[in-house]
């Protein structure tokens, strides 16, 4: 029965003294994650100045003219079909005591905005991880620097070598990578074949992208180490039945050409997801 008295609401208040330290907490949580930012762009503002300064001290790309377009593209030796890279190698070397030789791939598609390239030297680590936080020139950053595992050969003559480098959201290292699955028609990239180089003092290692794959940091199998021929048939068999990407032109794995892997993160920050390029050697141009 209703008696006719109307229920008071009970209200809610928060301690005023608490809604200060939340408020304190949560400032202190933004200034906090401010910060991180802050010094990750830093970071990778510091690392790209670095190695601009580096490729203009140390590495001269010839060019030419385009007679119609007036573009200047860089040179391309009309014997060996390789870009013209003049190098210091002895410069590179007093810098890094480790550099074993430097990185080309000029990627270029109709839609300019896939287009990227990688320019950069290359040093072998002594021991793992070396040089995941530390740049060329020795200096600790997230952006590192790009290398040679220590279970790869530095005269990239190994069965399958792996080159790392890290997915920077500037797009520098190896943040373009993943372009190659971005593009909406992968058509588009499948017309003519896709080549990178390596240059070392001695020769110019010419590599065709074979395939590529999104795969996990770890994998036994994408990541094996291949001491011998029977595993490296192995690793090819599996490359082959891969549907990624068709590579142009036929390769020959009779030889047992050198493969060398480009591997980088894919994903969030702090996933265990990697991409990985696929290289097959088709020529080695003495120097």
């Amino acid at each position: 029965m209703n008696s006719g008295k109307k229920e008071k609401k009970k209200s809610f208040k928060i301690n005023p003294w608490l809604a200060g330290v939340l408020v304190v907490i949560l400032v202190g949580v933004i200034a906090i994650e401010a910060r991180d930012i802050y010094e990750e762009v830093h970071e990778r503002e510091v690392a790209v100045k670095e190695y601009d300064d580096i490729a203009s001290e140390a590495v001269s790309l010839n060019k030419d003219t385009d007679s119609e377009t007036k573009e200047e593209n860089v040179s391309i030796d009309e014997v060996t079909g390789v870009p013209e890279l003049s190098i210091d190698y002895d410069l590179l070397l007093s810098i890094n005591s480790d550099f074993v030789g430097w990185l080309y791939w000029d990627f270029d598609v109709d839609n300019d905005k896939y287009d990227f390239t990688l320019n950069y030297p290359v040093v072998k680590e002594n021991y793992v991880n070396q040089y995941l936080h530390v740049t060329f020139t020795g200096e600790n950053n997230s952006s590192g620097c790009v290398f040679l595992d220590v279970d790869s050969d530095e005269s990239f003559m190994g069965y399958s070598d792996f080159l790392f480098g890290h997915n920077m959201r500037n797009g520098s290292m190896f943040g373009s990578l993943d372009n190659l699955y971005k593009i909406p028609d992968s058509t588009e990239i499948s017309d003519e074949p896709m080549y990178f180089y390596v240059y070392t003092k001695e020769s110019v290692f010419k590599y065709v992208v074979y395939e590529f794959e999104n795969t996990t940091n770890g994998n036994d199998v994408v990541y094996a180490v291949i001491g011998n021929d029977e595993e490296y048939d192995s690793y090819v068999e599996r490359l082959k039945k891969l549907n990624n990407y068709t590579c142009p032109i036929d390769i020959s794995f009779e030889e047992r050409p050198e493969i060398l892997n480009l591997s980088t993160c894919s994903g969030a920050q702090g996933t265990s997801k990697r991409f990985v390029v696929h290289g097959v050697k088709t020529d080695t141009f003495p120097k």
